[in-house]
């Protein structure tokens, strides 16, 4: 268990995360909100989508479509979890995040159409950090 917990540990280290100001750029869309559902669980590439509760549109709110909104509009599915390629891309329910996210491409349809897509990995809500992510989008600098 000790080998699997350094393994673990040592994983996450080193993980390569790409700067705040790039993946606020490739990102159509950055918003808060509140993990309600984890859905659609794919048990062969242990991947899964989330219903998430929108607290606050940080970019791109005009990109999220009506057809993409679920139960009048505060709500959206944001699948991508569990995907190897983005580091720190777990959650429970219950947990509130800054998530990074494009609309789902065409590829992935029909499975994931109408989804929000994670793009890069979860900041958990700290003050520092909305005020990091908030600089990025308004192309400030950051300190």
């Amino acid at each position: 268990m000790l080998a699997l917990g350094l393994g673990l540990r040592l994983a996450l280290a080193t993980c390569p995360e790409r700067e705040l100001e790039r993946r606020e750029e490739e990102a159509n869309v950055v918003l808060t909100g509140t993990v309600e559902e984890i859905m659609n669980v794919d048990p062969v590439h242990h991947t899964y989508s989330c219903k998430v509760r929108v607290w606050r549109y940080l970019k791109g709110k005009d990109i999220v479509t009506h057809e993409i909104l679920l139960d009048g509009g505060n709500k959206v599915v944001i699948g991508g979890f569990g995907d190897p390629l983005i580091c720190d891309n777990q959650v429970s329910t219950g947990d509130t995040r800054i998530f990074f996210v494009n609309p789902a491409p065409q590829y992935l349809w029909p499975a994931h159409r109408n989804e929000l897509m994670l793009n890069s990995s979860l900041m958990r809500i700290t003050l520092r950090n909305l005020e990091e992510v908030e600089h990025c989008v308004e192309g400030m600098l950051i300190s």
